[in-house]
């Protein structure tokens, strides 16, 4: 089955090699097919038969008839839950294109275009690495940061290496060369991650409107040599960009990295390394994100920092500005979850169910967060009582999670492995 990346790729080429599009420089997802690709009627019922000719991706008649195609999204999504046999809800059919890790997402994008299962790479998600600095400011990303543990088990469960093009030895524009070289020369099944500086691409709206914003992406070529493909699977996302815009926001001084990987030779877990990964990413008696939130805010109430100097309440509202992105990822969960529910065919309402409590945690640390500002707006320490009552909750709620999540991987593990020995190593 094709990715909704994959339509959205299929979709330009259609415009582009068929119909020769004069607006495809507004191809994006969210671009609308009458008002931005400048398409009429006639020429969207076109495009859906070009796709269905040419590369397979049928609607049923009825599909036709009822469907109001407006963007190159709808047409997406409506391809993508075609592709289900008659048109049946998948069971377990949950939101597997959660936003919640860059990096892992462009991995995760590979697998799924081979057919296979990416839900296992997001075991090491849910307790990711979290930075903290000397004054208690919790960031996602660092220039000290490092993604070998993916990649480890990325080549361990799938069998792809990934390698860094990218040399930090070598100035930007040394890297910027490096890298239009390779989009210039890419090939079918092959992947090329950049990390930009998403501010610096203000045309790319998105919620956090971070400055800086370092992301991961994949890059490609079109037939146009100024201008690149994009593709954002963290971010569902799929359009074309200038390329020097595309370079302009890698050369950014807050960002530096990229890697390359192949689909060649890419195979399904083997259970035992699915077991040794999951022994690895979890723990029980811990929750990262909720424990280095509560020292944060112990530290600003104490008004010291790590290096024993002060540290002002009000500084509190910098120091928990990135917990939104931070939170999203407590979604891989569900990923957890519904590859477990499946294996072993436990029942769709009680995973419904789980991701219900998830979604409740995620939105919770929105609510923490709120009542922070408050605290460094006001400087009311009874505010914390109510921080602290939260926090308790959230460890409460995700032991609940991780409870469960430790019972039905117990039980795959034990049907998998009947007579091993299951002691989780240290």
């Amino acid at each position: 089955m094709l990715t909704p990346q994959q339509i959205a790729e299929r979709i330009y080429r259609v415009l582009g090699e068929d119909m020769e599009n004069s607006y495809l420089a507004n191809f994006q997802t969210t671009a609308k097919l009458r008002e931005d690709l400048g398409l009429d009627s006639s020429s969207i019922l076109q495009l859906m038969v070009l796709l269905e000719v040419k590369h397979g991706l049928e609607l049923s008649e009825d599909a036709v008839m009822a469907e109001d195609f407006e963007s190159v999204r709808s047409v997406t999504k409506v391809l993508h839950d075609a592709q289900w046999a008659k048109g049946e809800k998948a069971y377990l059919d949950y939101e597997e294109d959660i936003k919640l890790h860059c990096f892992v997402s462009c991995l995760g994008e590979a697998i799924k275009r081979q057919g296979l299962d990416q839900r296992t790479l997001y075991f090491g998600v849910w307790d990711s690495e979290i930075m903290v600095d000397d004054q208690y400011v919790i960031s996602y990303h660092s220039e000290t940061i490092s993604h070998d543990f993916f990649i480890d088990w990325f080549r361990r469960l799938y069998g792809t290496e990934v390698e860094a093009w990218y040399r930090h030895d070598r100035t930007k524009d040394e890297n910027a060369a490096t890298l239009e070289e390779l989009v210039s020369k890419r090939k079918d099944g092959e992947h090329i991650m950049v990390m930009l500086d998403m501010f610096a691409l203000p045309e790319r709206v998105n919620e956090f409107n971070k400055d800086p914003f370092p992301h991961y992406l994949m890059l490609g070529p079109t037939a146009d040599p100024d201008t690149w493909f994009v593709f954002d699977p963290d971010y569902r996302y799929e359009g074309v960009a200038p390329k020097e815009r595309l370079l302009n926001a890698m050369k950014q001084p807050s960002v530096a990295g990229g890697y390359m990987f192949r689909e060649q030779g890419m195979h399904a877990p083997h259970p035992a390394d699915i077991k040794d990964y999951y022994e690895v990413c979890f723990h029980a008696d811990v929750n990262p994100t909720t424990e280095t939130i509560r020292a944060t805010v112990k530290a600003h109430l104490a008004g010291v920092d790590k290096n024993g100097e002060p540290l002002a309440l009000d500084h509190l509202r910098v120091a928990l500005t990135e917990v939104p992105i931070l939170s999203i990822r407590k979604y891989a969960y569900e990923h957890g979850l519904a590859f477990f529910f499946r294996e072993l065919v436990l029942p769709e309402e009680e995973f419904d169910g789980w991701c219900e409590v998830i979604e409740e945690l995620v939105k919770t640390f929105k609510l923490v967060q709120f009542q922070s500002l408050k605290l460094a707006a006001t400087g009311n320490r009874d505010i914390a009582d109510k921080i602290f009552a939260l926090l308790d909750q959230q460890d409460e709620r995700e032991r609940k999670i991780k409870t469960r999540l430790h019972e039905v991987y117990a039980l795959w593990r034990d049907k998998m492995f009947p007579r091993a020995d299951h002691t989780i190593r240290a």
